[in-house]
């Protein structure tokens, strides 16, 4: 009886350890709490600076659009003038 409580208590121990050991290697690999803080600071970051350039690129688009839109008009009073000058050309001929 003696014997079996030893060869228990022994197994108990050995389990014990392992469930240590275990639980050790679990808190190794988990992240802390100033770890999760560090990477929400930087996230917060990266999306600050990816809605900087966004709005950026929104602003280079609008002013690409103005500037088309002004060439857009250019070329359509050269091209006036152009057909007005060969209706001018023709009529004289």
């Amino acid at each position: 009886m003696e014997e079996m409580l030893k060869q228990l208590f022994k197994e108990i121990r050995t389990e014990q350890q392992e469930m240590k050991a275990s639980i050790g290697k679990i808190e190794t690999n988990m992240a802390t709490k100033q770890d999760i803080v560090n990477m929400k600071l930087k996230m917060t970051e990266q999306f600050g600076g990816l809605h900087d350039a966004r709005e950026v690129q929104f602003d280079v688009n609008e002013r690409i659009c103005d500037s088309l839109g002004r060439i857009e008009q250019s070329l359509g009073r050269m091209s006036l003038r152009v057909d007005y000058q060969g209706s001018m050309n023709t009529k004289t001929k």
